[in-house]
């Protein structure tokens, strides 16, 4: 009788596999139900230029969300569902594998008070780590200084952001004016509680009374104990000095050419 040889339909040649490596999270998977620390990330490869370059991905914003959905290979993890700030550290991987470590922005030079190019060594940003610990529902608490009213919040993920974003311009274009809502987009998203409620509703008319005092007070601490990178660092600049500055993304980031 002859046998049949059955190919399995997942199965990738040695030869045609993206090599990866692992890339640890700031988070350090405390906040996640898998509790992993790591996540697996494949190298950008000629296939990704083609996203990198394509104008209707780059026009849409979405070309974060398209690489990170190509290049993280961990099955226990969905790109989506991972804080901002291990999202952040995939990227910083992509980026500096990809491009080099090094990474340029315009700093003021202290000696002549003019704008020169800065340069950044990614390889030398920090992670911040979580060192508050969460209660049983991944949320932290806060007492809101003028009110003096208890928070429960959450950190944010890249499914809230996208979700901000998309309610922010459904907003604008039903209002017809151009006045963001994300400051209260953001807290509506973020709090999950304050002095015992917890109903959405009522929780959305409590954040729109809050005041500025007691509103940038909870988006301090949430910045302060929120895992992530340090985008504190240094940059050299011409002559060989150095200044302190803060890593900003813009353009260049992944079109070091532009």
């Amino acid at each position: 009788m002859e046998t049949q040889n059955f190919i399995d339909p997942n199965f990738v040649p040695e030869e045609y596999k993206v090599p990866y490596d692992i890339v640890e999270l700031p988070s350090q998977g405390l906040l996640y139900k898998n509790k992993k620390s790591t996540v697996k990330v494949e190298y950008l490869t000629a296939y990704d230029e083609n996203i990198l370059t394509s104008p209707n991905i780059i026009n849409s914003g979405k070309v974060i969300d398209v690489l990170l959905e190509r290049k993280i290979k961990d099955l226990d993890f969905d790109p989506n569902d991972l804080l901002e700030g291990d999202r952040m550290a995939v990227l910083l991987f992509l980026r500096a594998t990809a491009f080099g470590e090094l990474y340029n922005q315009p700093v003021i030079d202290p000696a002549s008070r003019k704008v020169v190019e800065g340069e950044i060594n990614l390889s030398e940003l920090g992670q911040k780590k979580l060192m508050v610990k969460p209660n049983s529902n991944n949320e932290f608490d806060f007492k809101l200084p003028k009110s003096e009213k208890v928070v429960k919040f959450r950190f944010l993920t890249g499914k809230d952001e996208d979700e901000i974003n998309k309610n922010d311009e459904e907003l604008m274009s039903r209002t017809g004016n151009n006045i963001s809502s994300k400051t209260t987009l953001r807290l509506e998203k973020s709090i999950m509680e304050i002095e015992g409620e917890r109903d959405k509703i009522g929780l959305s008319n409590t954040i729109k009374n809050l005041t500025i005092l007691d509103i940038r007070a909870l988006n301090k601490y949430i910045a302060e104990i929120e895992p992530g990178i340090e985008f504190k660092t240094r940059a050299r600049i011409p002559g060989g000095g150095s200044v302190d500055t803060f890593l900003r993304i813009n353009k260049n980031f992944f079109w070091p050419e532009l």
